[in-house]
């Protein structure tokens, strides 16, 4: 059993989403179990291929893919993410069991997104992802939303 647990941030930013964002970005921030930051890490995303523009979904997934990489035994990862929080705790399955197809059985978004997540998941059992509400003063998530702002800034120069 891990008593060092760790809690992961993590946070996806594309700015100007509602009209096509070019270069998004995310964040990760680790804090130990006093809440003092162990790391963080900062990345550009770009339009997945043969797209023009990314989505805020689409960094906010990343963030939780490059969390659960780098996640340890019995690690919280939080997301604000509400509808990411759900896929991972209770919509993988079922989309599995219809072929990564939606209860309209038309193929979910970001399937690609949610192959990855599902294949760390098994990877790591043990590591939980909770959902927290964004903007409500949580140093952690608070920290995570300016980084991944600043590294949608910061690295499309």
């Amino acid at each position: 059993m891990n008593t060092n647990r760790r809690h992961i941030y993590t946070d996806g930013a594309a700015p100007n989403n509602q009209f096509g964002c070019k270069l998004g970005g995310l964040a990760i921030v680790i804090l130990n179990e006093q809440g003092e930051v162990l790391d963080t890490y900062t990345a550009q995303v770009k339009p997945e291929k043969g797209q023009a523009t990314t989505t805020n979904v689409r960094c906010e997934m990343l963030a939780v893919i490059k969390a659960l990489e780098l996640a340890e035994t019995e690690d919280t990862i939080h997301t604000d993410n509400e509808m990411v929080s759900k896929g991972y705790n209770e919509w993988l399955e079922g989309w599995k069991l219809k072929g990564w197809k939606n209860a309209s059985k038309k193929p979910i978004a970001n399937q690609d997104l949610w192959q990855l997540i599902d294949k760390l998941k098994h990877e790591k059992p043990t590591v939980v992802v909770k959902w927290v509400r964004g903007h409500s003063g949580i140093y952690g998530n608070e920290l995570a939303d300016n980084l991944a702002a600043k590294a949608a800034v910061l690295h499309s120069k």
